[in-house]
C-alpha cells in the first residue's frame, strides 16, 4: 500500500484548516530529519520529492511516498507521539 505524507502536515507553521495534521506542541519538536529517523526506524521504505500541497499552492513542500502496510491515520498517530 502506497500512503503519501507531506510535510506540511507536521509543519508548526501552519493552522489545523490549512493541513497540519499534528498537535502544536508535537509540530514544534518537528525537522525533516527527525522524520527520516523516524520511517527509518520503523523499517518503511520512501522516497522524498520535492512538490505542491494543494492546499497551499504557493510553498514548495517535502513529499514522503512511503510503502508499507500501515493506515495513513495511524502512521500520522505514531509519528506525533514519537516528537512529543
Amino acid at each position: 500500500m502506497t500512503l503519501v505524507l507531506y510535510s506540511q502536515y507536521f509543519n508548526p507553521g501552519i493552522s489545523r484548516r490549512l493541513g497540519r495534521r499534528i498537535n502544536k506542541a508535537a509540530a514544534n519538536n518537528f525537522t525533516d530529519e527527525k522524520l527520516k529517523y523516524i520511517l527509518d526506524s520503523m523499517r518503511l521504505q520512501y522516497e522524498v520529492n520535492e512538490g505542491k500541497y494543494p492546499r497551499i499552492p504557493y510553498e514548495t513542500t517535502k513529499i514522503y511516498v512511503i510503502e508499507g502496510n500501515i493506515k495513513k491515520t495511524s502512521l500520522i498517530k505514531i509519528i506525533e507521539k514519537r516528537l512529543m
